[in-house]
């Protein structure tokens, strides 16, 4: 019974100590997020609820192999699921728990706690074959300082003697050690704390750069799903337009009208056509098998996409981005809290060479302590207490430890310098692809959508000629101009997809997404652009002469 006390009792302290590490952790991640992001998220988790007992490899297996049908998956359900669910996602969302939580430890350092508590109990058998009971307890307080110093306090007493009637006062000493030199100072001593309190920032900047980025990827990848099912419907009704054709030609060759060789072409193009179809199908299920992957959806479910989406794109039509190259540089500069950690981890180096080059200095402590003991009740006198108050030296003879880290951290700073440079390039340069790419976007669709009028109207043309009779009109003609409307279907379907992912991606990229908006993806709030400032891309339909880009 004593057992299943103690296993139970252990239980409880488990489930206390983890609700005590969450509550400490949250209210940190809040404040950190509200501090830095100006609101905070729920970091709550599938299995938060549920302890890992309850959770066997049995039923993950079958929760794989289980089958949801006829559900209908929006693109904001999407979203949803991919948050819950998606296994990268909630890594990252461990790594920001993590560091709060390694965060809680470094502060513990710097709290006043009790370090040590002991109880000796035991019997001493004597040769005079008594037996002779000890009993001793102590408790340790200590401090860390941010000064660097340390306060120890110690508690003893001899439990034994309250019994046989002669009871002690409990032994107190009083310690402190305070460094005068190498790890003095608040900057120094508490830097652990302070790079502890910066990583925890950088990880709720970076988990909060990584949720919009993840957003992104999940409305690419469900954009890109509704374009190859669009893609795959144009290649069904391809191969049915060549079935139609097909009995046309072979009521023109039985009247003979034409050739039998035009049969064989007709057929070959059903052939042809029918192969397309079956290939597009097989992708557009691959992806979809993919997608759910990504979603943590097990691979059974049975999943129907909201193809509302590409019509309301296509309503929205191509809204510019009003921002040039040089503005969007700015506003990442400002606005991208991935980059301000490189700004920040920048500063820290400088922090580290500081610290690096103190260490070099030898290690001077004043160190005082203080001590009441073995101070009966019947002759205790506060006074009687032992003092002392000295100063220890230590010069360091080698110091090639302390000479390669502060080396180390000059280094580490020079390359710091050289990663924000870096860094700052590589984003102006991604800015000014997404503009050039953007800008390319818009022509391309332009040009595609031109692209489909002609191929529909030469079709028709062809068509048209080949009923007539006219000369030279053949069978290929047609099939060649049908493939040339499918082709220019799809490629239109694709350059209106491709240019909102590119606008999409140019606004996160300079930091002015904003994805907690309802539907973010079709916003395009024109008032935002007038703050954006620039002119607006694609103001042209010309193609550029390769000597206005070359400078001749």
């Amino acid at each position: 019974m004593m057992a299943v006390a103690i296993v139970f009792w252990l239980g409880c302290e488990a489930a206390k100590y983890r609700r005590a590490a969450d509550e400490e952790v949250f209210d940190i991640l809040k404040q950190r997020q509200e501090e830095v992001l100006g609101s905070s998220a729920p970091m709550e988790t599938k299995f938060a609820t549920r302890k890992p007992t309850d959770v066997n490899g049995t039923s993950i297996i079958l929760d794989r192999f289980s089958r949801h049908t006829n559900r209908v998956l929006t693109l904001p359900d999407a979203l949803e699921l991919a948050v819950q669910g998606n296994r990268t996602y909630q890594f990252n969302r461990e790594k920001l728990y993590l560091s709060a939580l390694s965060l809680t430890g470094t502060r513990h350092r710097f709290a006043l706690k009790f370090t040590k508590a002991e109880t000796d109990l035991g019997v001493t058998r004597g040769k005079d074959k008594g037996l002779d009971g000890s009993s001793d307890a102590s408790v340790t307080l200590s401090k860390l300082m941010k000064t660097g110093g340390t306060l120890t306090a110690s508690l003893a007493n001899d439990l034994v003697l309250y019994f046989d009637g002669k009871p002690k006062v409990p032994s107190l000493t009083l310690n402190l050690t305070q460094p005068l030199l190498r790890g003095a100072g608040a900057d120094i001593a508490t830097e652990v704390l302070t790079q502890a309190e910066r990583d925890l920032v950088y990880e709720v900047r970076d988990f909060s750069h990584y949720q919009k980025t993840f957003a992104l990827e999940v409305v690419n990848d469900y954009l890109d799903l509704l374009q190859q099912g669009d893609s795959m419907r144009l290649s069904y009704n391809n191969y049915t337009n060549r079935l139609f054709f097909q009995t046309e030609v072979n009521a023109r060759v039985g009247g003979g009208l034409q050739a039998e060789f035009n049969a064989k072409q007709a057929q070959q193009s059903v052939y042809t056509a029918k192969i397309s179809y079956i290939s597009a199908t097989n992708a557009f299920q691959n992806a979809l098998d993919d997608f759910k992957q990504k979603l943590s959806l097990p691979l059974g479910t049975d999943l129907r996409l909201d193809f509302n989406v590409l019509e309301q794109l296509d309503e929205i039509g191509l809204p510019p981005v009003a921002v040039s190259d040089e503005v969007g540089y700015y506003l990442a500069i400002t606005n991208r809290l991935d980059f301000l950690n490189v700004i920040d981890r920048f500063e820290d180096s400088k922090r580290k060479v500081k610290v690096a080059r103190q260490d070099l200095l030898p290690s001077l402590s004043l160190i005082a302590d203080a001590s009441l003991k073995d101070e009966f009740y019947s002759s205790f006198q506060p006074e009687d207490f032992s003092a002392t108050a000295k100063v220890k030296l230590n010069l360091p003879l080698d110091q090639l430890t302390e000479r390669n880290a502060y080396r180390t951290s000059l280094i580490n700073f020079e390359r710091q310098v050289r990663t924000l440079a870096t860094q700052l390039d590589k984003l102006r340069d991604g800015i000014r692809a997404d503009v050039r790419n953007l800008e390319r976007q818009r022509q391309n669709y332009s040009t595609q959508l031109d692209a489909l009028k002609n191929a529909e109207e030469e079709l028709l043309a062809t068509r048209e000629r080949l009923r007539l009779g006219f000369a030279g009109v053949r069978t290929r003609d047609i099939i060649t101009a049908q493939d040339g409307l499918l082709a220019a279907q799809q490629a239109l379907s694709r350059a209106m997809v491709d240019y909102h992912k590119t606008r999409l991606k140019l606004l996160k990229d300079v930091g002015s997404l904003d994805t907690t908006q309802e539907t973010f993806w079709l916003k395009t709030d024109p008032a935002s652009a007038v703050l954006l400032g620039g002119n607006a891309v694609g103001a042209s339909e010309d193609v550029v002469p390769p000597n206005i880009i070359l400078g001749e």
